[in-house]
């Protein structure tokens, strides 16, 4: 639930952030318009004055502040890399924060290679704090509710009593373990559990196959982090007989999108950035359906800009509204990150969003699996396997998966005892070697 001392020193921030989020939430589409526009506007120009590398990209572009006073003049400026901000750090912090102010940061590294940024000390907590307050009230959370956190402890178990939250980790996620899981949350009864899909999959499998009684007190499910897949939705609500909240977004603070209490389309703050789906010339994706990289702006990355950055992650345009009457844009499915595609023989990327589904239509006796590829059109399968496991589930899994690539691949499956876990906990499906980026 973050730290407990600079919660408090924050406190007013918190809420004065909260109380606006509160209104603007049901503000109309040409109101929250001219937020973003006002908001987008005071970050160009604080950009091109206080930020070396901005000053010089706008320069060499040919661009002044004026030039860019809504959303619908950002394409005038050049997309935001990783590559770019690497080559750039330096220039990419702005002059005007002391330097008690940068507070560094890492992405979680699940691309391969984190990226270190800054962010500003307090006020991103302040405002990840409320953010993520006025989400978790769409399934009608409250400060006095107990929650369960699944997350990257390296600590099995913790009892945090002024947040009302034990947290257990998803480092340790073994049968022996999970019997105590169960318990304690049994004992505890919380009403909401938060956690990366792929350890609530793991929880909820060890529920279905090893308990008889279902954790009744469960109101609502928190997910973040990783991309959650249409077969684990299914498999955690009927386990906790709950709503599944969705939450994407990423350290860089850049986007913020939430599923909401009426659908499981990922509804974008446009008090939080300004979101762009573009496809693989750089342009805007406008047609129902489709999907494209997501390129971010944050609306308060002020110390550390990220303007039109491109996230890595795809998702699917929509231009269609939400019955629960918010009016902000939406997208209607996260796919994941570019380097979530397998490289089939022909050199043509192959979409992970249906193959996680084989393995459990497959085999209800794999606890875990991940994927690895360094060759085009050869896959290899790690599977962590229950005692149940024998050589007609290898069989069922070769099938499923021939189903659903025919020809495209060969996959070779490797029996292991463990997969190893990203450092801040997360799961990550796809280990993925060949440069992905130079084919999107």
């Amino acid at each position: 639930m973050g730290n407990t001392k600079a919660i408090l020193s924050n406190y007013t921030k918190i809420l004065e952030t909260y109380s606006f989020l509160k209104k603007s939430q049901w503000w109309s589409a040409e109101q929250l318009q001219e937020y973003q526009d006002n908001k987008l506007s005071d970050l160009i120009t604080h950009a091109y004055m206080n930020v070396p590398y901005y000053h010089s990209l706008f320069t060499k572009q040919g661009v002044q502040p004026s030039d860019i006073t809504s959303t619908a003049d950002l394409h005038k400026l050049p997309l935001l890399t990783r590559e770019v901000i690497r080559e750039n750090q330096t220039d990419m912090k702005a002059q005007n924060y002391h330097e008690k102010s940068f507070e560094p940061r890492t992405t979680g590294g699940s691309t391969g290679t984190p990226l270190h940024f800054y962010v500003e000390k307090g006020t991103w907590l302040a405002n990840h704090m409320a953010f993520n307050r006025i989400y978790m009230d769409r399934a009608g959370y409250r400060l006095k509710d107990r929650i369960v956190s699944i997350a990257g402890s390296t600590k099995i178990f913790q009892h945090h009593p002024l947040h009302r939250t034990i947290v257990l980790s998803s480092f340790h996620m073994t049968d022996q373990n999970l019997q105590l899981y169960v318990s304690k949350i049994k004992r505890f009864k919380p009403k909401y559990i938060t956690a990366y899909p792929s350890a609530l999959t793991i929880l909820s499998k060890y529920i279905s196959e090893h308990t008889t009684e279902n954790i009744k007190s469960i109101q609502a499910v928190f997910c973040h982090g990783e991309t959650i897949f249409d077969w684990q939705r299914k498999l955690i609500e009927q386990t906790f007989d709950c709503r599944i909240f969705d939450q994407y977004g990423h350290r860089e603070q850049s986007v913020l999108a939430c599923t909401c209490e009426k659908n499981n389309e990922y509804h974008i703050f446009p008090e939080y950035g300004v979101v762009e789906l573009i496809d693989e010339h750089g342009k805007p994706v406008t047609k129902e359906n489709t999907s494209g990289e997501i390129v971010a702006t944050g609306l308060h990355t002020h110390i550390f800009p990220f303007i039109r950055y491109k996230t890595g992650d795809i998702g699917i345009y929509t231009n269609q509204s939400c019955e629960c009457g918010r009016k902000y844009p939406l997208i209607k499915k996260i796919l994941g990150r570019t380097q979530e595609f397998l490289v089939s023989k022909n050199d043509n990327l192959v979409s992970l969003t249906g193959f996680y589904s084989v393995i459990p239509e497959s085999s209800k006796n794999v606890k875990e699996c991940q994927l690895y590829q360094d060759t085009p059109g050869e896959v290899v399968l790690h599977i962590v396997t229950d005692s149940e496991f024998a050589d007609a589930d290898i069989a069922a899994i070769k099938e499923g998966f021939h189903r659903r690539f025919k020809n495209d691949f060969s996959i070779q499956i490797q029996l292991v005892d463990s997969i190893p876990r990203l450092e801040l906990g997360k799961f990550r499906f796809l280990v993925q070697k060949l440069p992905i980026h130079k084919q999107m």
